[in-house]
C-alpha cells in the first residue's frame, strides 16, 4: 500500500532524509585533513586541475563517501586510508555536477590486491548453461557493492591508463541504474539523449569496422550499458581526444554528468 504524502510514513521518509542532508552537510563542512589532502594530491591527479569551488565540494563529498561507505580488503589485502581516500576521489570528481544521491545504493567497496576472479554464465538452449571463471578489474553487485583492483584504481587515478578508470566505469554503472533500469541510458536530462547516444554508439561501430584509431576501448561497442561506462571514462580522464572524435557523445555526456572536464583538464594532461 502506498503512503500519501502528510501520512506518518512519509513524513518518517521526509525527516530521514532531512537529518541524512544535514549529517552531510556538516560532513562536508568539517575541516579536511591535511593527511587526506596530500593523498589526493598524489593519488587522484585531477583534483590538482580543478578551481577553488570544485576543490572544496569535491573535498566536501570525499568526507561524506569516507563516513557512509565501508571499505573491506580482499584475498590479504590491507585497507589504509590511501586506498579509501583514492577510491572516494574518484568518486566525488564525478559527482561534482550532481548530488550523491546516485550512489545511495552502494553500501560497500570491495577491493582487491589485483585482478580478480568471478563466475559468469551464459545460457545454451535446453535448460543448459556454460560456466567459467573470469578475471575482472572491476564490478557492481546488485546487492550494493563495488568490486575493484587495486592497481587499477591506483592507475586510472594517477592517468596513467590512457583513458581508463575502473571507478569512474563502475560508477558510471551506478548512476545508469539509478532510474531503476540498467540499460545504458542514465536519468536523462533530454528526451533527444536515447537517439542522440545510438547515433553515437553507430558511429563507434563505423570507426572501428574500419579499423580507424577510436579514443576508448572497443569493449564499449558489447553493449549500450558498456558503451555509456566506457565513454564516461574517457569523458572524464581524456575529454580532449574525446571531444575531437565526437563531440556529439562529449555533449551527451556533459548533459548526463552535468560538468565539462575538458575546461579544466590540460590538452596535455594525460600521461601516454
Amino acid at each position: 500500500m502506498l503512503a500519501r504524502c502528510g501520512t506518518p510514513a512519509w513524513g518518517v521518509v521526509m525527516l530521514f532524509s532531512w537529518l541524512r542532508q544535514r549529517r552531510r552537510r556538516t560532513l562536508a563542512a568539517s575541516p579536511f585533513p591535511a593527511a587526506w589532502d596530500e593523498i589526493l594530491a598524489a593519488g587522484v591527479r585531477q583534483v590538482a586541475w580543478l578551481q577553488a569551488d570544485e576543490g572544496r565540494r569535491l573535498r566536501g563529498l570525499v568526507a561524506v563517501l569516507l563516513a557512509e561507505k565501508r571499505f573491506e580488503g580482499c584475498a590479504g589485502l590491507r585497507i589504509t586510508d590511501e586506498i579509501r581516500v583514492v577510491i572516494a576521489g574518484q568518486m566525488a570528481l564525478v559527482a561534482l555536477g550532481l548530488s550523491l544521491d546516485f550512489l545511495d545504493r552502494l553500501k560497500s567497496v570491495l577491493v582487491y590486491p589485483g585482478d580478480f576472479r568471478a563466475p559468469r554464465r551464459t545460457p545454451l538452449g535446453g535448460g543448459v548453461d556454460m560456466e567459467w571463471q573470469q578475471d575482472q578489474e572491476g564490478e557492481v553487485w546488485t546487492g550494493g557493492s563495488m568490486v575493484l583492483a587495486w592497481p587499477r584504481v591506483a592507475a586510472g587515478g594517477r592517468l596513467r591508463d590512457g583513458a581508463r578508470s575502473v571507478v569512474i566505469h563502475e560508477s558510471a554503472h551506478l548512476l545508469d541504474a539509478h532510474d531503476g533500469s540498467i540499460d545504458g541510458l542514465p536519468p536523462l536530462p533530454s528526451a533527444h539523449w536515447p537517439a542522440g547516444v545510438a547515433a553515437c554508439r553507430e558511429h563507434f561501430r563505423e570507426v572501428l569496422d574500419e579499423g580507424r584509431g577510436v579514443p576508448f576501448d572497443e569493449y564499449a561497442d558489447t553493449s549500450p550499458v558498456e558503451f555509456f561506462a566506457v565513454a564516461s571514462e574517457c569523458f572524464f580522464q581524456d575529454p580532449h581526444r574525446l571531444w575531437r572524435f565526437d563531440r556529439g557523445l562529449y555533449d551527451l555526456l556533459a548533459a548526463a554528468w552535468r560538468q565539462d572536464p575538458r575546461r579544466r583538464v590540460p590538452a596535455s594532461g594525460l600521461a601516454r
